[in-house]
């Protein structure tokens, strides 16, 4: 998918152990507002600052609602357990297919 973040956002890069729930990651995702693209079990994302999110503090990865979907989302399962591949803070950026 081919998306834009027009305001401050957050690019996280993700392994998921299986693809099908990188899969599922990736349409969670974007119903949440992210802007994805996913490639196998590589899931990037670029995750919009809201109200509670510091983006003063990004520097120092407090970015609490990105956090709490992707625990929220992994839960337990094994199948769901991430990999953090790249996070950082980004402006205005797209993603391309």
């Amino acid at each position: 998918m081919v998306g834009s973040a027009d305001r401050s956002a957050y690019l996280i890069r993700l392994k998921v152990p299986v693809a099908r729930e990188a899969e599922a990651l990736a349409h969670d995702l974007e119903r949440n507002g992210a802007a994805v693209r996913r490639k196998d079990a590589v899931v990037t994302a670029i995750w919009p600052a809201s109200e509670a999110d510091d983006v003063d503090r990004w520097d120092d990865f407090t970015f609490p609602e990105l956090v709490f979907f992707l625990r929220s989302w992994a839960g337990r399962d094994r199948d769901r357990q991430l990999e953090v591949l790249e996070e950082r803070p980004v402006g205005r950026l797209r993603l391309s297919s």
